[in-house]
């Protein structure tokens, strides 16, 4: 089950404005215990991104194939949406380290 990050030391859990806001590989101080921690995204964002290629290849041959679409505009449509809801889960892949 995707789940937002929490603290490593006092699990203080972070809104998505917060999660967006923080930049990769920089340390953070806890809003709950000030302690300090690092945001790592790099791998999450990999994953992800990887994750909706493989997804929109596999639904794009399922349109071509079964379906049966002889115009590239619903292709095109269905990849953009996936990209978009990529983009809005990305903060459920952001993980905190001590």
């Amino acid at each position: 089950m995707l789940k937002k990050p929490v603290c490593p030391h006092c699990k203080a859990i972070y809104d998505y404005k917060e999660i967006k806001s923080q930049k990769n590989n920089s340390k953070v101080q806890c809003h709950n215990c000030k302690k300090t921690f690092t945001v790592k995204k790099t791998g999450g964002f990999v994953l992800l991104m990887s994750i909706t290629f493989v997804l929109a290849i596999v639904l794009n041959i399922f349109m071509l194939s079964v379906v049966g679409v002889k115009s590239l505009i619903p292709l095109l449509v269905i990849t953009v949406l996936l990209i978009l809801i990529a983009l809005f889960v990305q903060p459920f892949f952001v993980r905190y380290k001590k």
